[in-house]
């Protein structure tokens, strides 16, 4: 589950992911916070790992509305199609399916993290058995 404010535009190398999580868009993304209506915010360090992209960043980032849904959910559902659900304190929110290449109808953040989650999911297909830092296995 990434942030609800994450809209991630570049993978973040795998050597600085710590390992102990899976990250929920299939690999760790830089990107921009959108938290904060009309400024521009890239961030970096622990709160781009725990919070942007792992999600339910309320009480350890400041930039995360309090009227903002906490974590966006994903699940695969076919090949080409992505439940997702927008939640709270761990319930829903809001959900909803979508097909690679439409829009959620959501806003541009989810969009982003759905391609994202697609882009992921194509690249490690590409190396069927891939180690952490994204070459093949020997």
């Amino acid at each position: 589950m990434a942030c609800t404010c994450f809209e991630p535009d570049r993978p973040l190398p795998w050597s600085s992911w710590p390992g102990r999580y899976r990250p929920p868009l299939g690999r760790p993304y830089r990107g921009t916070c959108r938290g904060i209506p009309g400024e521009t915010f890239e961030p970096t360090g622990e709160i781009l790992i725990t919070g942007c992209n792992l999600g339910y960043a309320r009480g350890i980032c400041e930039r995360l509305p309090d009227t903002a849904p906490d974590a966006i959910r994903f699940s695969q559902i076919s090949p080409n199609t992505l439940r997702w659900s927008l939640e709270r304190s761990h319930y829903p929110e809001a959900q909803g399916t979508v097909a690679r290449g439409s829009s959620t109808g959501r806003g541009n953040v989810l969009d982003a993290q759905v391609e994202a989650y697609f882009r992921a999911r194509d690249q490690s297909r590409l190396l069927p058995s891939a180690s952490q830092d994204g070459t093949a296995a020997s």
